[in-house]
Protein backbone atom coordinates (compact mmCIF):
# COMPACT_ATOMS: atom_id res chain seq x y z
CA UNK A 1 0.00 0.00 0.00
CA UNK A 2 2.81 2.39 0.87
CA UNK A 3 4.60 1.56 -2.39
CA UNK A 4 1.39 2.27 -4.29
CA UNK A 5 1.05 5.68 -2.60
CA UNK A 6 4.70 6.55 -3.32
CA UNK A 7 4.31 5.65 -6.99
CA UNK A 8 1.11 7.69 -7.16
CA UNK A 9 2.82 10.74 -5.66
CA UNK A 10 5.77 10.50 -8.03
CA UNK A 11 3.56 10.08 -11.11
CA UNK A 12 3.14 13.06 -13.40
CA UNK A 13 -0.61 12.34 -13.79
CA UNK A 14 -1.52 10.41 -10.64
CA UNK A 15 -4.80 8.55 -10.32
CA UNK A 16 -7.36 9.86 -7.81
CA UNK A 17 -6.82 8.64 -4.22
CA UNK A 18 -8.97 5.75 -3.10
CA UNK A 19 -10.64 7.73 -0.28
CA UNK A 20 -12.49 10.00 -2.72
CA UNK A 21 -15.32 7.44 -2.65
CA UNK A 22 -15.99 8.36 1.00
CA UNK A 23 -17.14 11.87 0.06
CA UNK A 24 -20.86 11.05 -0.08
CA UNK A 25 -23.88 12.96 1.28
CA UNK A 26 -24.53 10.16 3.78
CA UNK A 27 -21.01 10.33 5.22
CA UNK A 28 -21.23 14.12 5.42
CA UNK A 29 -24.41 13.83 7.48
CA UNK A 30 -22.72 11.29 9.77
CA UNK A 31 -19.75 13.65 10.21
CA UNK A 32 -22.10 16.48 11.22
CA UNK A 33 -23.70 14.21 13.81
CA UNK A 34 -20.29 13.25 15.24
CA UNK A 35 -19.19 16.89 15.36
CA UNK A 36 -22.40 17.92 17.09
CA UNK A 37 -21.99 15.16 19.66
CA UNK A 38 -18.31 16.06 20.27
CA UNK A 39 -18.91 19.83 20.51
CA UNK A 40 -19.02 19.70 24.29
CA UNK A 41 -15.88 17.57 24.39
CA UNK A 42 -12.71 19.64 24.97
CA UNK A 43 -10.32 17.02 23.57
CA UNK A 44 -11.20 17.38 19.89
CA UNK A 45 -8.18 15.38 18.72
CA UNK A 46 -9.23 12.29 20.65
CA UNK A 47 -12.77 12.75 19.38
CA UNK A 48 -11.50 12.88 15.78
CA UNK A 49 -9.46 9.71 16.32
CA UNK A 50 -12.62 7.89 17.32
CA UNK A 51 -14.22 8.64 13.97
CA UNK A 52 -14.65 5.78 11.51
CA UNK A 53 -12.09 5.55 8.72
CA UNK A 54 -14.57 6.66 6.08
CA UNK A 55 -15.22 9.88 8.05
CA UNK A 56 -11.66 10.81 9.05
CA UNK A 57 -10.74 11.76 5.48
CA UNK A 58 -13.64 14.25 5.38
CA UNK A 59 -11.91 16.47 7.96
CA UNK A 60 -9.47 18.88 6.22
CA UNK A 61 -5.86 18.38 7.33
CA UNK A 62 -3.96 21.13 9.11
CA UNK A 63 -1.78 23.36 6.89
CA UNK A 64 1.88 22.25 6.84
CA UNK A 65 4.27 24.35 8.88
CA UNK A 66 7.75 23.10 7.95
CA UNK A 67 7.55 20.92 4.81
CA UNK A 68 5.15 19.06 2.52
CA UNK A 69 5.36 16.49 -0.26
CA UNK A 70 4.07 17.00 -3.77
CA UNK A 71 4.56 14.59 -6.70
CA UNK A 72 7.27 12.74 -4.82
CA UNK A 73 9.28 15.88 -4.01
CA UNK A 74 9.65 17.44 -0.57
CA UNK A 75 9.12 21.20 -0.35
CA UNK A 76 10.07 23.29 2.66
CA UNK A 77 8.21 26.21 4.19
CA UNK A 78 9.06 28.93 3.58
CA UNK A 79 10.24 27.86 0.15
CA UNK A 80 13.98 28.22 -0.36
CA UNK A 81 16.67 26.69 -2.52
CA UNK A 82 18.29 23.77 -0.64
CA UNK A 83 22.06 23.72 -0.30
CA UNK A 84 24.29 20.99 -1.69
CA UNK A 85 24.94 19.71 1.83
CA UNK A 86 21.21 19.28 2.38
CA UNK A 87 20.98 17.33 -0.88
CA UNK A 88 23.97 15.13 0.15
CA UNK A 89 25.97 16.30 -2.87
CA UNK A 90 29.72 17.05 -2.55
CA UNK A 91 30.47 20.76 -2.85
CA UNK A 92 33.51 21.43 -5.04
CA UNK A 93 33.82 25.16 -4.34
CA UNK A 94 34.55 26.82 -0.99
CA UNK A 95 31.74 28.07 1.20
CA UNK A 96 31.62 31.89 1.27
CA UNK A 97 32.40 33.58 4.56
CA UNK A 98 31.51 37.24 5.07
CA UNK A 99 34.30 37.74 7.60
CA UNK A 100 37.37 36.39 5.81
CA UNK A 101 36.49 35.02 2.36
CA UNK A 102 34.25 35.83 -0.52
CA UNK A 103 33.83 33.33 -3.36
CA UNK A 104 34.91 34.53 -6.79
CA UNK A 105 32.19 32.72 -8.70
CA UNK A 106 33.63 33.54 -12.13
CA UNK A 107 36.98 32.00 -11.21
CA UNK A 108 35.30 28.96 -9.65
CA UNK A 109 33.18 28.47 -12.78
CA UNK A 110 36.31 28.52 -14.96
CA UNK A 111 38.02 26.03 -12.64
CA UNK A 112 35.03 23.67 -12.63
CA UNK A 113 34.69 23.94 -16.42
CA UNK A 114 38.33 22.89 -16.90
CA UNK A 115 37.88 20.03 -14.43
CA UNK A 116 34.70 18.97 -16.23
CA UNK A 117 36.55 18.88 -19.55
CA UNK A 118 39.37 16.86 -17.98
CA UNK A 119 36.93 14.30 -16.56
CA UNK A 120 35.25 14.02 -19.95
CA UNK A 121 38.59 13.29 -21.62
CA UNK A 122 39.30 10.68 -18.94
CA UNK A 123 35.88 9.14 -19.61
CA UNK A 124 36.69 8.91 -23.32
CA UNK A 125 39.99 7.20 -22.49
CA UNK A 126 38.29 4.75 -20.10
CA UNK A 127 35.66 3.87 -22.71
CA UNK A 128 38.50 2.84 -25.04
CA UNK A 129 40.37 0.74 -22.45
CA UNK A 130 37.85 -0.66 -19.94
CA UNK A 131 34.29 0.50 -20.64
CA UNK A 132 32.92 -1.26 -17.55
CA UNK A 133 34.53 1.43 -15.34
CA UNK A 134 32.52 4.27 -16.83
CA UNK A 135 30.19 4.68 -13.83
CA UNK A 136 32.71 6.51 -11.63
CA UNK A 137 33.57 9.10 -14.26
CA UNK A 138 29.90 9.64 -15.11
CA UNK A 139 29.30 10.28 -11.41
CA UNK A 140 32.16 12.82 -11.37
CA UNK A 141 30.70 14.57 -14.42
CA UNK A 142 27.30 14.75 -12.72
CA UNK A 143 28.80 16.25 -9.55
CA UNK A 144 30.69 18.88 -11.56
CA UNK A 145 27.59 19.85 -13.52
CA UNK A 146 25.49 20.17 -10.34
CA UNK A 147 28.14 22.41 -8.76
CA UNK A 148 28.32 24.57 -11.87
CA UNK A 149 24.55 24.87 -11.85
CA UNK A 150 24.63 25.85 -8.17
CA UNK A 151 27.16 28.63 -8.83
CA UNK A 152 25.08 29.93 -11.72
CA UNK A 153 21.99 29.98 -9.48
CA UNK A 154 23.89 32.22 -7.07
CA UNK A 155 23.82 34.88 -9.78
CA UNK A 156 20.00 34.92 -9.88
CA UNK A 157 19.59 37.79 -7.37
CA UNK A 158 22.16 39.84 -9.27
CA UNK A 159 20.42 39.05 -12.56
CA UNK A 160 17.03 40.07 -11.16
CA UNK A 161 18.47 43.32 -9.79
CA UNK A 162 20.18 44.23 -13.06
CA UNK A 163 17.04 43.34 -15.06
CA UNK A 164 14.96 45.65 -12.85
CA UNK A 165 17.50 48.46 -13.25
CA UNK A 166 17.47 48.02 -17.03
CA UNK A 167 13.66 48.11 -17.15
CA UNK A 168 13.53 51.28 -15.01
CA UNK A 169 16.17 53.00 -17.16
CA UNK A 170 14.21 52.08 -20.29
CA UNK A 171 10.99 53.51 -18.84
CA UNK A 172 12.81 56.69 -17.79
CA UNK A 173 14.31 57.14 -21.26
CA UNK A 174 10.89 56.59 -22.84
CA UNK A 175 9.32 59.20 -20.55
CA UNK A 176 12.07 61.70 -21.40
CA UNK A 177 11.58 61.10 -25.12
CA UNK A 178 7.81 61.59 -24.82
CA UNK A 179 8.35 64.81 -22.85
CA UNK A 180 10.76 66.11 -25.51
CA UNK A 181 8.28 65.25 -28.30
CA UNK A 182 5.50 67.09 -26.43
CA UNK A 183 7.71 70.17 -26.04
CA UNK A 184 8.49 70.17 -29.77
CA UNK A 185 4.80 69.78 -30.64
CA UNK A 186 3.88 72.69 -28.31
CA UNK A 187 6.54 74.89 -29.94
CA UNK A 188 5.17 74.10 -33.42
CA UNK A 189 1.61 74.86 -32.28
CA UNK A 190 2.69 78.21 -30.81
CA UNK A 191 4.47 79.08 -34.05
CA UNK A 192 1.41 78.10 -36.08
CA UNK A 193 -0.95 80.09 -33.86
CA UNK A 194 1.37 83.09 -34.15
CA UNK A 195 1.16 82.93 -37.95
CA UNK A 196 -2.63 82.59 -37.83
CA UNK A 197 -2.98 85.71 -35.65
CA UNK A 198 -2.14 87.91 -38.67
CA UNK A 199 -4.50 86.04 -40.98
CA UNK A 200 -7.41 88.27 -42.20
CA UNK A 201 -9.09 85.86 -44.64
CA UNK A 202 -8.44 88.08 -47.64
CA UNK A 203 -10.05 91.14 -46.09
CA UNK A 204 -13.21 89.41 -44.90
CA UNK A 205 -12.30 89.97 -41.27
CA UNK A 206 -11.50 93.71 -41.89
CA UNK A 207 -14.52 95.99 -41.19
CA UNK A 208 -15.65 98.06 -44.22
CA UNK A 209 -17.36 101.41 -44.22
CA UNK A 210 -21.07 101.42 -45.11
CA UNK A 211 -22.10 103.09 -48.34
CA UNK A 212 -24.35 106.18 -48.26
CA UNK A 213 -27.73 106.42 -49.90
CA UNK A 214 -26.47 109.23 -52.19
CA UNK A 215 -24.25 106.81 -54.19
CA UNK A 216 -25.57 106.28 -57.69
CA UNK A 217 -27.13 102.96 -58.57
CA UNK A 218 -24.49 102.08 -61.14
CA UNK A 219 -21.69 102.80 -58.71
CA UNK A 220 -23.40 100.65 -56.07
CA UNK A 221 -23.71 97.74 -58.49
CA UNK A 222 -20.09 97.99 -59.52
CA UNK A 223 -19.04 98.18 -55.88
CA UNK A 224 -21.14 95.08 -55.10
CA UNK A 225 -19.56 93.17 -57.98
CA UNK A 226 -16.09 94.23 -56.85
CA UNK A 227 -16.91 93.29 -53.28
CA UNK A 228 -18.22 89.88 -54.42
CA UNK A 229 -15.08 89.29 -56.47
CA UNK A 230 -12.87 90.38 -53.56
CA UNK A 231 -14.83 88.12 -51.21
CA UNK A 232 -14.43 85.18 -53.58
CA UNK A 233 -10.71 85.81 -53.80
CA UNK A 234 -10.58 86.17 -50.02
CA UNK A 235 -12.42 82.88 -49.50
CA UNK A 236 -10.11 81.18 -51.99
CA UNK A 237 -7.07 82.58 -50.22
CA UNK A 238 -8.57 81.56 -46.89
CA UNK A 239 -9.10 78.01 -48.15
CA UNK A 240 -5.52 77.84 -49.40
CA UNK A 241 -4.19 79.09 -46.06
CA UNK A 242 -6.47 76.70 -44.20
CA UNK A 243 -5.20 73.85 -46.35
CA UNK A 244 -1.59 74.87 -45.72
CA UNK A 245 -2.33 75.10 -41.99
CA UNK A 246 -3.69 71.55 -41.91
CA UNK A 247 -0.65 70.34 -43.86
CA UNK A 248 1.60 72.02 -41.30
CA UNK A 249 -0.31 70.31 -38.48
CA UNK A 250 0.01 66.93 -40.20
CA UNK A 251 3.73 67.44 -40.72
CA UNK A 252 4.04 68.31 -37.04
CA UNK A 253 2.49 64.93 -36.25
CA UNK A 254 -0.61 66.41 -34.55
Amino acid sequence: MAEEQDSRRASLFPTPPSFYTHFTPANQEKLKEFQTAAKDNEDDENASKELPEELVCLIPPKPPTDKYQSFGQIWTLPERHPTLQELNIPQLFPEPNDESYNVDRAQELRRLSKSLLLNYLELVGIMGISPEEYAEKVYHLRIHLINIHELINNYRPHQARETLISMMEEQLEKSRQETEDNKKACAKIRELLGSLSTFDAGGLLTPTATTTDTTPTTTTANTAIATTTSASDGVRNWEERDKSSWEALQQAGL
